[in-house]
């Protein structure tokens, strides 16, 4: 029988890994630092650092950053889109509203495919799939030409009304696999089955961008971990919250694009289920940014259409909020006035005080001046932090500010918390959520240092640190089943809408999520489908995603969908208009495989921590050197209050609690942190 469970979360400083044992019932972490040359290696070192050979592991899975970095980085395959005959332009133009209309400076984004790669094909699928012009294939083969002569490595098909009948997109894709076989395809009724034609086309052109890249990348780690004896399947977190092998991610790459912060909000998840939280804020703060996301009657916020960069993506995501704000973010002086961020030192050289040579001032360094790290060691990384590098670049920041070198650390902390309290803001305030009715999940290396001083500017009174706060987001994708979401449009009024056409469509869909879930050995007991449908009143644009009360369409419980619409639209709108025609747009279904997990841990194995008697040393509050209690997380005695102001080091971060804060350490291992005093 197989030992342990694993999973890795590559940050752009550290990449992160959880180990649990079966046979103990504890965790073990551990911290590398991120390769961007190669991410696999900084995998491969972390796990070295918990476990040799991976013959005694049954479930391996990472969270991927290779095709969002290239991405990011515009670092995206060579590649052409083919689209139907008098539609080229349709990627260039777009849309015609200007999403900033009150910013003159705004820019649509570059495109990430050239015009003179973009190739019209003679044919036409009408609406309802009819086929009104049959594929041209004399056409089809000289685009095959082009594409060679161009040396191009990725193709993106989105052919009109392929959602509804996908035969010719299908029949391009078997000529360039015959001639080009080394080729990377991707169909957009593949990618999405749903209408809207440019988001659509974007979304299907995301997915060719980052696929070689993510190929690549996952057939090498793929190899690697062969090589140590990995006998069972290698799992990527997906962007909707579950996860999927390997071999399905190298189809659907997109997927992928939110793989690692993702890992913390199904974490938070377990922390609600765990401490009966149904609302949370959690927030991921690493070395690079800071990842923001909700749990709302404790289910993830999922999303059926995001943007990234500008560029829309029709596909379920978790929604997640992200802005450069980490530790390593940089301090800088403009105009006579301080700013931190979005730019980071990441993991080479990263902050000054990580020894490497690093010259810019950032967040960590200004936590080591102040005192919030112990300089004898960072985390479960070993590391021996350089005060004296630290106070150095800060103090070159100070003398341009005229301040003393504590008052411009306390300022870059300040702007750093001010800038990520904005960032929650944005997904709850700017959309009529007060984030006072939330608790706030506070994780990643730097989190827990800045998570009391975030709540106080928000007003949010209970605060959670997992007992694995640093590699939380590694220790969520322990806890997640497989997932496969699937799309059809279907518009009709409700009133008009044929039950045989839907029900016909959900087992189409069902079908094919079947097929996925046997390709990836999810028995048939271990199954959950989930029916819903996305609504509108008549006249309006975009639709509210409402489940439906059983498996089978049926009059009755079209009444139910109606009234439940009725009802989202109230909570999320604040308005609805019960007696106003209600349209149905999309039908979509959600299959999960569940998997064995290990949801609740008898504790967190200490041959990290650094148990002690608890300490002092001085440390700056509010610009008033302070003696300061430092304790071991491993120290404190469960269901035991203290106050603070204190520090408390775990094995993977240092949880910041100013004054008027209250902390109890709960059975499972989470600090519980509660404000005082407030009105």
């Amino acid at each position: 029988m197989s030992r342990y469970r694993i999973a890795a979360d590559i940050g752009g400083t550290f990449t992160d890994v959880v180990l649990y044992d079966k046979q103990t019932g504890k965790y073990q972490t551990a911290k590398s630092p991120s390769t961007p040359e190669d991410l696999s290696l900084g995998v491969l070192n972390g796990v070295n650092k918990l476990i040799s050979n991976l013959k005694d592991v049954d479930f391996f899975v990472h969270g991927t950053t290779a095709g969002l970095n290239a991405f990011l980085e515009r670092k995206g395959a060579d590649m052409s889109l083919i689209l139907t005959k008098g539609f080229k332009d349709i990627y260039e133009i777009g849309r015609a509203n200007r999403p900033e209309i009150y910013n003159i400076q705004y820019r649509q984004p570059k495109r990430l495919i050239e015009r003179r790669d973009v190739f019209e094909v003679n044919e036409r699928m009408l609406a309802d799939g009819s086929v009104d012009t049959p594929l041209n294939e004399e056409e089809v083969l000289k685009i095959i030409d082009t594409i060679t002569e161009r040396g191009l490595n990725s193709v993106s098909i989105c052919l009109l009304h392929a959602y509804n009948n996908p035969e010719h997109e299908k029949q391009i894709r078997h000529w360039i696999n015959e001639y080009l076989p080394h080729v990377s395809v991707s169909l957009s009724h593949e990618i999405v089955r749903e209408w809207r034609e440019y988001e659509r086309t974007s979304t299907t052109i995301i997915n060719a961008y980052i696929a070689p890249i993510v190929e690549r990348y996952l057939k090498k780690l793929d190899d690697e971990t062969k090589k140590k004896d990995l006998d069972s399947e290698l799992y990527i977190m997906q962007s909707n919250g579950g996860v999927m092998t390997a071999e399905i991610a190298k189809k659907i790459p997109i997927q992928t694009m939110m793989s690692g912060p993702v890992g913390g909000t199904i974490g938070g998840t377990e922390i609600g289920q765990t401490n009966k939280l149904q609302h949370l804020i959690c927030v991921d703060m690493g070395g690079t940014s800071f990842d923001v996301s909700m749990i709302v009657n404790g289910q993830p916020d999922v999303t059926s259409e995001a943007k990234l960069e500008k560029f829309p993506i029709m596909t379920p995501m978790v929604n997640i909020h992200t802005i450069g704000a980490g530790g390593g973010s940089i301090a800088w002086v403009e105009g006579g006035g301080l700013r931190v961020g979005p730019e980071s030192a990441g993991s080479n050289p990263g902050p000054a005080c990580y020894g490497n040579n690093g010259k810019e001032a950032t967040v960590t360094d200004a936590n080591l001046v102040l005192g919030r790290i112990d300089s004898e060691g960072f985390s479960s990384s070993d590391m021996q932090l350089d005060y004296r590098s630290a106070y150095n670049v800060i103090e070159k920041v100070a003398e341009k500010l005229d301040l003393s070198v504590v008052e411009t650390a306390e300022g870059i902390c300040d702007i750093a918390n001010a800038k990520m309290a904005d960032a929650i803001r944005t997904l709850t305030i700017s959309k009529g959520i007060d984030p006072r009715d939330f608790a706030l999940v506070a994780f990643g290396g730097a989190g827990p240092m800045h998570a009391m001083f975030i709540a106080e500017k928000l007003g949010i009174n209970k605060i959670m640190i997992p007992s694995m706060a640093g590699t939380f987001s590694a220790w969520g994708m322990l806890q997640t089943d497989i997932r496969h979401d699937d799309v059809r449009t279907y518009v009709s009024t409700m009133e008009e809408c044929d039950n045989g056409i839907m029900n016909r469509l959900y087992h189409e869909m069902k079908t094919d999520t079947d097929k996925i879930l046997n390709q990836q050995k999810i028995s048939e007991k271990d199954r959950v489908f989930t029916y819903l449908s996305d609504l509108r009143y008549a006249g309006q644009e975009y639709t509210v995603t409402v489940p439906l009360s059983s498996n089978e369409v049926t009059n009755q419980n079209l009444k139910h969908l109606i009234t439940d619409f009725h009802e989202k639209h109230l909570n999320i709108y604040g308005h609805n208009n019960p007696e106003g025609q209600v349209e149905i747009v999309n039908l979509r279904l959600t299959g999960k495989g569940l998997l064995k997990k290990e949801q609740r841990s008898k504790g967190i194995d200490n041959k990290n921590g650094r148990a002690s008697s608890p300490r002092s040393k001085p440390v700056i509050w509010k610009s008033v050197e302070k003696e300061t209690t430092i304790y071991s997380i491993f120290d404190l005695t469960p269901n035991k209050s203290a106050l603070g102001p204190m520090i408390i080091e775990t094995s993977s971060s240092t949880v910041v609690v100013p004054e008027d804060f209250n902390v109890v350490l709960d059975s499972s291992g989470s600090l519980e942190i509660t404000r005082r005093n407030h009105t």
